[in-house]
């Protein structure tokens, strides 16, 4: 079923659940379609009782019809009505695939991961965002290089590889991890480097950061 004929298929009046992330909290809610224009591929619901309007600005947005996605850029979010261009059907989006939830800590109390070699810590950075399941930060090129120095490794020999690391959450003690290196990103013209790390914890430390992640989640939404 082609973009088109989808959406014919819906029916104004009735509501379908609108997908998107915040702050890399998922947001999922149920919204009543007010209109839909099969010809312009745009969708109106109706966000006078929507307690989540700010959660819907720049992330891109998925409408739910059954087992089918309809990928959406936001074209208009004013006072009561949530507009919505489609751009394609799409797969399940990431947020609704992902097993645990993933946050961005506040830039007032940051979550801090240091990397460790033995006793020492060589390189230390704010999370970007963090789960029960793994974290990610920006590196500087020169802290990349020390990294892959502590593991006598150049870059593309560094996946999969193990690094013990402390993370500093607000408010908590320091916890343990040992993280593998799953991704790299090249940012800003290759002056910063985004990492991603698959994390494993011990249970005291696992229950720390799932506390520390649902309050997050609370103070985002």
């Amino acid at each position: 079923m082609d973009t088109g004929e989808l959406l014919k298929s819906i029916k104004v009046g009735e509501k379908y659940e609108v997908i998107t992330t915040w702050h890399g909290v998922p947001v999922r809610i149920k919204q009543k379609v007010r209109w839909v224009s099969v010809s312009d591929r745009l969708i109106s619901f109706d966000f006078s009782d929507c307690k989540f309007k700010r959660a819907f600005s720049n992330e891109k947005v998925y409408v739910r019809l059954g087992e089918l996605y309809l990928e959406c850029d936001i074209f208009s979010n004013i006072r009561d009505e949530l507009v919505l261009y489609v751009n394609m059907v799409s797969p399940p989006p990431p947020v609704v695939m992902r097993e645990f939830v993933r946050v961005e800590p506040s830039e007032s109390q940051p979550v801090y991961v240091s990397f460790c070699a033995g006793e020492d810590c060589i390189v230390s950075a704010k999370a970007v965002d963090v789960s029960e399941s793994g974290v990610s930060v920006m590196l500087s090129k020169e802290d990349v290089a020390k990294l892959f120095s502590m593991l006598n490794s150049a870059e593309g020999e560094a996946y999969h590889k193990t690094f013990s690391m402390v993370i500093k959450l607000p408010e908590e003690s320091s916890i343990s991890a040992l993280g593998e290196l799953k991704n790299i990103l090249n940012k800003d013209e290759g002056i910063y480097f985004r990492l991603g790390f698959k994390i494993e914890l011990k249970p005291a430390d696992l229950k720390k950061l799932r506390s520390y992640i649902m309050k997050r989640q609370r103070e985002i939404l």
